[in-house]
């Protein structure tokens, strides 16, 4: 597991040119910008997050044919987690985990060719040309619980923090939800 420390100041974007540039919208009320150069993703935090700490994990799902009868390998990618500064081993905070998958990834989950988790379902964040960054819906329809059951504080936090990303940055989804 990668980490990395952010946060410590508000990053700027200057960008010269013309046409559209496929970057979510700074909501005004989420000053901190966390950006991955490798996947063009960036995600906005309050000012609460300062300090934020963001390190990667991976999903792996096992590939079907399209008739479903046969494993045919196996798809993988990065989850880019942003964790609370106040988290603490004793003391948990509701991290902000983004899925990333290629389109192609997308389209054969859509498709339900893999399944990268055993239960819900991942609706899409945002996208940019090459990736399409998907968030478990449990992160913003359900009670959030982790470590075998026990409470993690910041889950409204968080799910504010995604819902506020979400209403700053509603674009036509690939698949319409």
């Amino acid at each position: 597991m990668k980490k990395l420390l952010f946060g410590s100041s508000i990053n700027a974007l200057l960008v010269v040119g013309c046409g559209s540039l496929n970057t979510p919208n700074h909501p005004s009320d989420l000053p901190l910008r966390y950006h991955n150069a490798q996947y063009d993703f960036s995600f906005f935090l309050p000012a609460s997050w300062r300090g934020y700490s963001v390190f990667t994990e991976q999903w792996d799902a096992p590939l079907h044919s399209a008739d479903y009868q046969r494993w045919v390998g196996e798809e993988h990618g990065p989850i880019i987690v942003i964790r609370n500064p106040r988290w603490k081993a004793a003391d948990r905070y509701q991290d902000i985990p983004i899925t990333v998958f290629t389109r192609s990834q997308w389209v054969a989950k859509q498709q339900e060719y893999f399944f990268p988790y055993a239960c819900g379902l991942i609706g899409e964040l945002w996208h940019n040309p090459k990736y399409v960054f998907g968030m478990w819906t449990r992160y913003e329809d359900l009670d959030i619980q982790n470590n075998g059951g026990a409470e993690v504080k910041g889950v409204e936090e968080a799910r504010a923090i995604i819902r506020g990303h979400r209403a700053a940055n509603d674009t036509p989804r690939l698949y319409p939800q």
